[in-house]
């Protein structure tokens, strides 16, 4: 008994204990986790289940999507993709996280990954915060507006339609049509949104497009860190030295774009015509933190979307030579001059809808589920309870041989007529209720007008052969960094 009085532990016994008890907690956690969390009964990578260290990796590496469509065939409708976290992969799932809100039902808010220092529309979890930000918004956005804005979209498409035959010289050479609709869209969101030319098409470079993209991914992964204390070191720890040069880039573009906000702040009222912040500036209902806020989201929505759902129309178009064909026989049929190409014309071609919707469905811009808090409520006629983070993905959906006929090939006559029976409700490139797209009409306008002057003017090769499959070879964090696509634009041979 005396020894044991006398007993004095050592540090390395302490440290030993606090190793033993660490370890118990980390073990009994695994078991409640796996086995008795409200989560248990869901399937999906045990991983998962016990860290939110999968999907960090997961997301980080840019392979989300295509695993999220693996682990839905293999496990089902609901998979469960972190300790607090299900993922959904059906229509009706997307209506009840996404949908509008009826009478006696609660509403999913955005997750607190969202949230940024600048005030955006994008970024506002407040449903009346949201609501009047897209009030504000709207009237870019309005049919008068479009039409406004139709001769902008029109000047920048006329000068790639010139451009890609200085770049490839008349056919010889190829083209990086990736960069090029990159530009393309830079340039009319930058015009849209700051009232000045970005030169991105003139150059046939920019070096904010450039840095564009990662400056987004390194914004929302930096989100993640101050929220996940496991993501603080294994975020940085997955891009290695990269991490350091995105931050850079981050800043950089952070100072790019509080510089535009400023300059058009000054200008005030005094453009010719309106752009997206010519009417709340004159009533004096924006400021300049605002405004930064909603053009930063404005050149990332409205740009990076916009040339992604174009290169990858591009693509199926040129891995499916009957469809091109098709296509360039309706725009060459319907104008007999690049005049005639305008928003309401290119409206009546059939064809070039049916194409634009396919590759919307088959390559959606925005790839990934997007995270909601779950209030308690049935989701696909399951309850799952308050607190968990939802979402419902929308590559997996747009590829689900259960609403698609032969849902993995690039078919656009499932647009027209009677089409292929599809289940159109699990198309969803734009979003649905009250944070739905505001420029769905305007990312239209653009993709009409450019692949009908683009193949008005030209005949389109494939150079980069060797990609069997170049979807694949994008990455996607949420939007996708896309891979090079070389082709060759030849001049088009008339009579």
């Amino acid at each position: 008994m005396l020894q044991l009085l006398r007993y004095r532990p050592t540090m390395a016994n302490l440290a030993g204990l606090v190793l033993v008890s660490v370890s118990v907690y980390c073990v009994a956690r695994c078991i409640y986790l796996l086995f008795f969390h409200p989560l248990s009964k869901y399937p999906g990578p045990k991983l998962a289940a016990i860290s939110g260290a999968w999907k960090t990796n997961s997301e980080a590496t840019g392979v989300h999507v295509f695993r999220m469509q693996d682990l839905h065939r293999k496990y089902g409708d609901i998979v469960r993709i972190g300790p607090n976290s299900l993922s959904f992969a059906t229509a009706d799932a997307y209506r009840d996280i996404y949908g509008h809100v009826t009478a006696g039902k609660k509403r999913f808010l955005k997750s607190v990954m969202y949230e940024r220092e600048e005030p955006r529309i994008t970024s506002e979890r407040d449903p009346a915060a949201h609501a009047q930000q897209r009030k504000a918004l709207s009237n870019a956005f309005s049919a008068k507006a479009l039409r406004d804005q139709e001769d902008v979209v029109h000047q920048y498409v006329d000068l790639m339609v010139e451009q890609l035959g200085k770049f490839g010289e008349g056919g010889q050479k190829p083209v990086n049509a990736t960069d090029a609709y990159n530009w393309l869209t830079f340039d009319i969101i930058g015009d849209l949104a700051f009232g000045e030319p970005f030169g991105a098409l003139a150059e046939g470079s920019n070096y904010w497009v450039d840095l564009v993209l990662e400056a987004v991914l390194f914004g929302s992964l930096a989100q993640r860190m101050k929220n996940k204390p496991w993501d603080r070191w294994m975020i940085p720890f997955i891009w290695g030295r990269k991490w350091n040069q995105m931050q850079v880039k981050y800043d950089l573009n952070m100072s790019l774009a509080k510089e535009k906000a400023r300059k058009r702040i000054e200008m005030g009222d005094s453009l010719k015509r309106q752009d997206f912040f010519g009417h709340l500036i004159k009533k004096n209902e924006i400021n300049e933190m605002n405004l930064l806020g909603n053009a930063i989201t404005l050149i990332v929505a409205g740009s990076e979307t916009t040339a992604t759902a174009l290169i990858g129309t591009t693509w199926y178009l040129l891995k499916n030579p009957h469809c091109l064909a098709t296509l360039t026989e309706e725009i060459r049929s319907t104008f007999s001059s690049p005049e005639e190409i305008t928003g309401d014309a290119t409206a009546k071609c059939q064809y070039l809808h049916a194409v634009i919707e396919e590759g919307l469905r088959v390559f959606p811009p925005v790839s990934a589920g997007l995270p909601r808090d779950c209030p308690g409520a049935a989701i696909n006629g399951e309850y799952i309870p308050a607190g968990i983070t939802v979402s419902c993905e929308n590559y997996t959906m747009a590829r689900d041989p259960r609403y698609w006929e032969d849902a993995e090939s690039f078919r656009p006559e499932r647009w027209l007529g009677d089409g292929l029976n599809d289940d159109k409700r699990a198309f969803q490139p734009f979003s649905t209720g009250p944070r739905a797209c505001l420029g769905i009409n305007l990312a239209y306008l653009e993709m009409r007008v450019t692949l009908a002057k683009v193949l008005f003017a030209y005949d389109l090769t494939l150079v980069s052969k060797e990609i069997e499959d170049w979807n694949h070879a994008c990455k996607s964090y949420g939007l996708w960094k896309k891979a090079d696509l070389l082709v060759k634009f030849h001049p088009r041979k008339t009579a």
